[in-house]
């Protein structure tokens, strides 16, 4: 009895200074989590289970890529209610949201290296005018020097849809080539009017376009005729993360300056707009800079395209009008790391900058009725299983309308979110610590 005591007096400090658990500002059974695979036997290892990508399907099957030593692909099957490994996408360490659906059910994979690690920054550099910037390009295309570069890979779904796939299994591709070297694959879209892939490398922002049918990868150029280093991540050039395919087949992006951007299929070449992304252009200071694209998303035909930008914007494109409305901050720290429009209208966010604790935020753009602030991503289902998140990089909406998040930390689970819980009076959890 006398050990027991003295067991709990030690304890009790530790006990009483132990960080609280901090949840949800809704009904908490609508977030939950699935891990990678089962534990100890097909699970994506820790160190490879970044999640850096994620699409639906038509059919409505939710398909994801990680980031790591090893790139992995994996699907979360509806049917059975758990995510199972389709093997490691070979000579991959990541895909950065380049995870798309072609024709006839094909999924495409854009590779590269793992583009959520920190690179290696040199300390000691002379000073001088924009020396921090010359530095940060010396390093960035070092880092990317020996690097054969990022291929495009096509996978048959259903060749993989009944296997088994155990950790260090391959899966089983056809390898459509290296994009071009020294460079990571950056942003992919599929464009059904010609039935070809585009998309963007990093660091280079080579604009280049696939062709499935013959096997063939044409570069047709950089996209960007200067390269700045504007955002949180200062490690990042400033290269636009993500395309969209119009309904006309034309491709559209933010280029120099902010300017939104449009690719031309017919004649093949980038037309500049006179429409300016939203965010921090330092207009006073002595410096160059200009805010990305984060996301693109389609609307159906006469509805605008939704936005989202490095600095944490949200916008409003009108490509009739020539016009776009900036819809501002959901939330301080800058970046929306990702991002994914329900069927509703709703625009589900996941925003907050690297090292910081990202949070589920909503905008309804049907209605313009503000930001929600569904909080942190916090799943407590104690005494079974608990897990408190903090970094996201990738969402889609699945067919029945829940969001699937990506957690980009290492161990990273697949969030499911699903929409219709109450927010509690006030906005806040009145259990969460003040």
């Amino acid at each position: 009895m006398r050990l027991l005591t003295l067991l709990l007096v030690l304890l009790a400090p530790a006990c009483c200074s132990a960080q609280k658990w901090v949840s949800p500002n809704y009904d908490n059974h609508h977030l939950d989590y699935r891990d990678l695979g089962y534990p100890g036997v097909s699970e994506i290892p820790a160190d490879d289970s970044r999640i850096s990508a994620l699409v639906t399907s038509a059919a409505g099957d939710v398909y994801g890529a990680t980031s790591g030593k090893q790139a992995y692909l994996f699907v979360f099957d509806r049917y059975t209610n758990k995510v199972r490994p389709l093997g490691q996408l070979p000579g991959a360490a990541g895909v950065h949201h380049t995870l798309v659906e072609g024709a006839e059910g094909a999924l495409y994979a854009g590779t590269g290296l793992n583009l959520l690690d920190e690179i290696p920054l040199t300390k000691d550099f002379p000073g001088g005018h924009r020396q921090v910037e010359k530095q940060l390009e010396k390093d960035v295309l070092a880092h990317h020097g020996d690097y054969a570069g990022g291929k495009i890979l096509l996978i048959d779904t259903g060749a993989v849809a009944d296997e088994v796939y155990l950790p260090g299994d391959e899966t089983p591709v056809r390898d459509l080539g290296v994009v071009a070297p020294r460079n990571s694959v950056y942003a992919l879209t599929y464009n059904p009017v010609n039935k070809k892939l585009y998309g963007l490398t990093y660091p280079d922002a080579l604009f280049f376009e696939v062709d499935p049918e013959a096997g063939q990868i044409k570069v047709i150029g950089p996209l960007l005729s200067r390269f700045v280093y504007s955002g949180p991540e200062r490690t990042w050039r400033s290269v636009p993360r993500s395309l969209l395919c119009l309904e006309n087949g034309d491709i559209l992006t933010s280029g120099d300056d902010g300017l939104i951007s449009r690719f031309s299929i017919e004649s093949g070449e980038w037309t500049a707009t006179e429409m300016r992304i939203p965010g921090e252009y330092w207009e006073s200071a002595n410096y160059y800079g200009y805010p990305v694209v984060e996301q693109l998303h389609p609307a159906s035909p006469g509805d605008p395209v939704w936005g989202t930008t490095s600095d944490g914007f949200v916008f409003e494109l009108r490509m009739a009008q020539g016009e776009i409305r900036n819809h501002g901050k959901p939330r301080v720290p800058r970046r929306v790391r990702a991002s994914s429009l329900a069927a509703d209208g709703e625009l589900y966010m996941i925003c907050g900058q690297i090292d910081e604790p990202c949070k589920l935020l909503s905008f309804d753009t049907r209605r313009h009725k503000g930001y929600k602030n569904w909080s942190y991503l916090s799943v407590d289902r104690s005494p079974y299983y608990a897990k408190r998140a903090y970094q996201f990089d990738a969402m889609t909406v699945g067919a029945d309308g829940t969001v699937f998040i990506g957690e980009s930390d290492r161990r990273g689970k697949l969030f499911l979110f699903t929409p219709g819980g109450e927010f509690f009076l006030g906005g806040l959890n009145p259990k969460n610590p003040r």
